[in-house]
């Protein structure tokens, strides 16, 4: 081998140990990522619908009411003012169909605390060692099979893939453990032997700029809810004070869904 042909076979290895380090840190950072989506956003989301999302339903709820029963008491008014003879429930199907989109938005919040509830109730509990082998496990499979790792995965390397992600969301440790053992070997990275030193540093560019993607990911991940709640709910003062807050306001829609339902009698003379 000529000194020229050293020099350019050292640079080439170079390269691809710089594209191996780029490709380990894309792994750390979509591991982190899968860690935020799997792992943290579902405790978030849950532990906000414990915390302050139940209350914020029930906002809800009280604010249809006391709409439904100020337009009730409005739409009787107007009809009394014209002569008029009011009957007791001739606006039901009226007020139904009016606030048709709240009562849909109410449903909707509802069975995304029930969601909450139900994925957070199904969870295996782990101990700190089985915790820690979760988490081993994962990574070792998310090297073996992220299709952003792999861009030419078989469809057989997907499909583990997908399997492993809900597995590892659902703290099935047995799982992962038979994943561990059934892709063995998978997802092998090979150095291409006739790489040329312009291929390589062309395959270095798409994984730096591979790794600046996931990065930006990982970082709008973080700011974007449920994860930027994580802080909020970590501070009790804050907790206490949006709690009180939402309490006090389903209060005063209590009051006022009462009073316009006591107008609305008289006005009907129900007692």
């Amino acid at each position: 081998m000529s000194a020229k042909g050293g020099i350019v076979e050292s640079a080439v290895v170079s390269i691809q140990d710089q594209i191996a380090e780029a490709r380990a840190r894309i792994a750390e950072l979509l591991l982190e990522i899968d860690y935020i989506n799997l792992q943290e956003n579902p405790r978030i989301e849950a532990e906000y619908a414990t915390k302050i999302g139940y209350l914020e339903n029930d906002l809800l709820k009280w604010q249809i009411a006391a709409r439904r029963a100020r337009r009730r008491y409005s739409l009787a008014q107007a009809r009394a003012n014209s002569g008029g003879v009011v009957a007791a429930d001739e606006f039901e199907v009226q007020l139904d169909e009016e606030l048709a989109e709240w009562n849909a938005l109410l449903a909707k919040n509802v069975e995304v605390f029930l969601q909450a509830a139900e994925r957070m109730a199904g969870l295996k509990q782990l101990s700190p060692a089985e915790s820690r082998e979760l988490v081993r496990l994962h990574r070792e499979l998310i090297k073996r099979l992220h299709p952003d790792l792999h861009p030419g995965q078989s469809q057989e390397e997907a499909r583990f893939f997908m399997v492993a992600q809900a597995a590892y969301e659902l703290g099935d440790l047995e799982m992962l453990r038979a994943l561990d053992v059934a892709t063995e070997g998978m997802g092998a990275d090979e150095r291409p032997a006739d790489l040329e030193e312009d291929e390589a540093s062309a395959e270095l560019e798409l994984a730096l700029a591979q790794e600046r993607v996931v990065a930006q990911q990982l970082e709008e991940l973080k700011r974007s809810n449920p994860y930027a709640l994580k802080e909020k709910l970590e501070d009790g003062a804050w907790v206490v004070r949006r709690t009180s807050g939402l309490k006090r306001q389903i209060e005063e829609q209590k009051a006022a869904a009462q009073a316009y339902d006591e107008r609305f009698n008289s006005l009907v003379g129900r007692k």
